[in-house]
């Protein structure tokens, strides 16, 4: 027992300083590119997503994801993102990623009037790094470069970074894991309205039905820049994930 206890300690401190770090970085994020930043609106979406994974040879695997998005205050369309990606893992503890995302943009918030539709195609590319953790913990660093192809850049794209740090917990019943993210968003290059771009925080729990079908159920709370570098929308997002394995 004391083993399990000593680790689960580690652990927990680990996942405690990494988030307090997180939380210094996004609150000086924020006082320097917005100092006195405002929340415009607060609301509700809910985010329901299908994610595919398919591994084709040893060390590669195709994924495949259908995020379809609402507002939950009047039930309008918000975003349907299409994500399509093939991982290379050729150690355990790192794997490389290419991808595309087709996203399609619909209202941002509930208004009476609808908002025109935008829609925007990206190039990213990744690096997947896992710091060894005692079972049952595990932790994973993302690191997304993305090519924004919008009607508004100046240039060809947009540069966005994307880091993302998540916390599993596989529970003594080994089917149940709990979740914790946070990821933090940051433009640059020639265009870019804002550096800072948005900012996800996220607990949940997942079940395993079998090696091939994963069900997971969550709430994120997530800060977005609204067009101008003061303002910020806020929303509760509760995002249901079933992840399928061919």
């Amino acid at each position: 027992m004391k083993p399990a206890t000593n680790s689960t300690h580690i652990a927990m401190k680990v996942l405690l300083h990494l988030w307090l770090c997180l939380l210094c970085c996004w609150v000086s994020s924020l006082e320097t590119f917005a100092q006195r930043p405002q929340i415009i609106d607060r609301h509700g979406v809910s985010w329901n997503r299908y994610y595919l994974t398919w591994p084709f040879r040893p060390n590669w695997t195709f994924h495949q994801e259908v995020d379809y998005r609402f507002l939950t205050a009047n039930g309008v369309w918000h975003q349907l993102a299409l994500h399509t990606h093939v991982h290379y893992r050729p150690h355990t503890l790192f794997e490389f990623a290419l991808g595309t995302t087709r996203m399609e943009n619909g209202d941002p918030k509930p208004a009476k009037t609808g908002y025109p539709h935008r829609m925007e195609w990206r190039l990213f590319q990744e690096l997947h790094f896992w710091t060894p953790l005692e079972k049952p913990f595990s932790l994973n660093h993302r690191y997304r470069i993305e090519q924004r192809f919008q009607e508004s850049a100046e240039g060809p794209f947009l540069w966005r970074g994307r880091y993302r740090i998540q916390f599993n917990w596989t529970l003594p019943k080994p089917s149940w894991t709990i979740h914790l993210i946070e990821e933090i968003f940051l433009n640059w290059g020639a265009g870019t309205p804002t550096i800072f771009d948005q900012n996800r925080m996220y607990v949940g729990i997942s079940h395993s039905f079998s090696s091939h079908l994963r069900v997971e159920l969550g709430y994120m709370m997530q800060w977005q820049q609204a067009g101008q570098i003061d303002l910020l929308y806020q929303r509760d997002v509760v995002r249901l994930s079933i992840h399928h394995q061919l």
